[in-house]
């Protein structure tokens, strides 16, 4: 059995439009990175899931503000300006990836932004610069839409964890890696690793929980990951639920097959029961304080009135 918001969109079926989607949205990402304040652990530079496809949310921009959105659904890319001025940039045909960071720049320059976005791909074993990329390309719609579809289903659940959990977290989409993630972090501050490069000297400084879902590529199927940083004792040991999940010696975190997901009768029930099962051994394998975490989710109306339905139902139900 599969479900519909959850359907294939295994890389290895659209590798030339991934690619062209993974240009677009670091050129997004980039903008961002070029002028938002600086916080910690990179949350300035996400993009985030929208209605539509992704957005860089607001980026302030002297005394108004940016946004940046990818619309998957109508192919474009827009720039929008807090003054009412726009700019919308179209992605079909396929075009060359030179080309739409030429309108990208230009749309900037029009709308009287002023900043330089680094045109080096990251985190991506291809850099050709995007102004010099003028290989032809593919981009094609319906795939973007069955991995949008995907990432979305995946985020709500994510969302959906976060309800308990009293420390910082957030949900992001990581134009680097290009995966999306949910990060809870204790408040805890710990030595970042040392061998890892400048982003991680910034990004693990933190005591942290990291799930997340990866869309792989040519040769990896898209999987879910977790991991806990600093790592507890003996990890690749713990039990971590569902049954369809383990430990990947390769990245060292727990790993979750996409596609054990998608084809289960209730694929929110069995993701969350992947978050909640790291999630608990941040309280006892990791030593979190579960008290000092610990979010009682208060009662909403909303609530109440299905309550308050569902007992009438039950009262009507009752013989006389």
């Amino acid at each position: 059995m599969t479900n519909s918001a959850w359907p294939d969109f295994n890389v290895a079926q659209w590798p030339g439009t991934k690619r062209t989607l993974h240009m677009y949205t670091q050129m997004l990402g980039k903008l961002r990175l070029a002028l938002s304040p600086f916080q910690p652990n990179w949350m300035f530079t996400p993009l985030y899931f929208n209605a539509r496809g992704l957005t860089t949310g607001f980026i302030p921009w002297q005394w108004s503000s940016i946004e940046g959105t990818l619309d998957v659904l109508d192919s474009k890319i827009t720039l929008a300006q807090s003054d009412g001025r726009a700019a919308e940039i179209a992605l079909l045909p396929a075009r060359k990836v030179a080309e739409v960071f030429a309108d990208v720049t230009g749309a900037l320059e029009q709308l009287g932004i002023d900043c330089y976005i680094s045109p080096i791909p990251q985190e991506v074993p291809d850099t050709t610069p995007f102004n010099e990329d003028r290989r032809a390309n593919e981009y094609d719609p319906e795939a973007v839409v069955r991995w949008f579809t995907a990432f979305t289903a995946a985020n709500a659940v994510l969302e959906t964890c976060r309800s308990h959990f009293f420390g910082r977290s957030g949900i992001q989409f990581w134009w680097g890696a290009f995966d999306v993630s949910l990060m809870f972090f204790s408040g805890k501050h710990v030595a970042p690793p040392t061998d890892r490069g400048y982003l991680m000297k910034y990004d693990l400084d933190a005591e942290l929980m990291n799930v997340g879902l990866f869309a792989g590529d040519e040769k990896t199927p898209p999987f879910f990951y977790g991991y806990i940083f600093p790592q507890p004792d003996d990890a690749r040991n713990l039990a971590v639920k569902p049954a369809e999940a383990s430990w990947s010696t390769q990245l060292s975190e727990w790993v979750l097959p996409y596609d054990a997901v998608r084809s289960t009768r209730d694929p929110a029930a069995m993701l969350t029961a992947f978050v909640d099962s790291i999630y608990e051994h941040c309280f006892d394998a990791a030593g979190w304080n579960r008290d000092a975490l610990t979010y009682a989710v208060p009662h909403r109306a909303r609530d109440a009135r299905v309550e308050n339905r569902a007992g009438r139902r039950q009262e009507s139900d009752k013989e006389p």
